[in-house]
């Protein structure tokens, strides 16, 4: 029987990831990443039974002296260690070739969170358009007020929306990443700006966010919208996942407690917050400068 080559032990290994459920994103992402793995050992002459732990050093060497960022490198290396592991698993090579390279780090990106200066300036500029000022404003306050992902906020129906009594309401999140479900939540003034724009629609098209031809926004273009009103602002840095770093560290600098937090940003676990809330990390270190008991108690 032929020896089964890189690219079909790929090809078989995402086919068992979708067979487990992992999101269309993840496997997406499998497949870039290993691919291009597969590309290189084919233009090698690298087969399931040559390739060793040097080979596979060498592979990720050559990613770093491709100039990409930490970050970048950092995706290709979990994804392919996932992979190694699952040759071993299923017996198609004979040594734990996961082994040869560590596990990348957590890469934090420093950003400050959005200021109440800059957010004022991407409010002003959205109020001052009389065309699609009501949606671009209401989207702000949105991902403001939510922490929510791009993806999750291009899927929002308007059936997703429960407008309440009180003037709030309350929004059903999917989130593709994790496949799962959870609930977002509007202030006053995010809800009045969201029903204001709602009202102005005159359309029953069910997508919450429609373009200017009428049609609904995907992910991409919610982005291009962001990043036109950060353009009008002079908010030059801001992208869509900073209103996410924002909301957290708003959370948190208001009073609000880390678990809820969790369940509202849909974490599975508390590993991602010094990602988002890494500002708020220096507050609790000046907070614990004034308070700490040792150096008070030593003076």
């Amino acid at each position: 029987m032929a020896e089964k080559t890189v690219a079909q032990a790929v090809e078989s290994f995402v086919r068992a990831r979708q067979a487990d459920g992992r999101a269309p994103r993840t496997i997406r992402d499998y497949h870039r990443v290993l691919d291009h793995f597969a590309a290189w050992c084919h233009e090698k002459g690298i087969t399931l039974d040559s390739m060793d732990r040097n080979s596979v050093r060498e592979y990720v060497a050559g990613l770093r002296e491709r100039g990409w960022s930490e970050s970048t490198v950092a995706i290709h290396i979990r994804n392919l260690r996932a992979f190694l592991r699952w040759l071993r698993e299923e017996n198609l090579v004979e040594d734990d070739l996961a082994r040869a390279i560590r596990a990348p780090r957590r890469v934090v990106r420093e950003e400050e969170p959005l200021s109440l200066e800059e957010i004022r300036a991407l409010i002003r500029v959205c109020q001052a358009d009389g065309n699609n000022g009501k949606r671009d404003l209401a989207l702000v306050l949105c991902f403001l007020d939510t922490g929510l992902r791009l993806g999750e906020m291009a899927l929002l129906r308007r059936s997703s929306v429960h407008f309440g009594e009180d003037g709030t309401a309350w929004i059903q999140v999917y989130a593709p990443k994790t496949r799962s479900y959870r609930f977002a939540f509007l202030g006053r003034k995010a809800t009045a700006a969201l029903s204001d724009y709602l009202s102005c629609r005159g359309d029953s098209d069910e997508a919450l966010w429609l373009g200017e031809l009428g049609k609904p926004l995907s992910a991409q273009g919610i982005y291009k919208i962001v990043r036109r009103r950060a353009a009008q602002a002079g908010v030059d840095r801001l992208h869509p996942h900073l209103f996410r770093k924002s909301f957290a560290t708003a959370w948190l600098d208001n009073g609000g407690d880390v678990e809820r937090l969790r369940i509202i940003a849909g974490w599975r676990s508390l590993d991602m917050l010094p990602v988002y809330v890494r500002s708020a990390i220096r507050q609790l270190e000046q907070a614990h400068r004034r308070a700490g008991p040792v150096d008070r108690l030593l003076d």
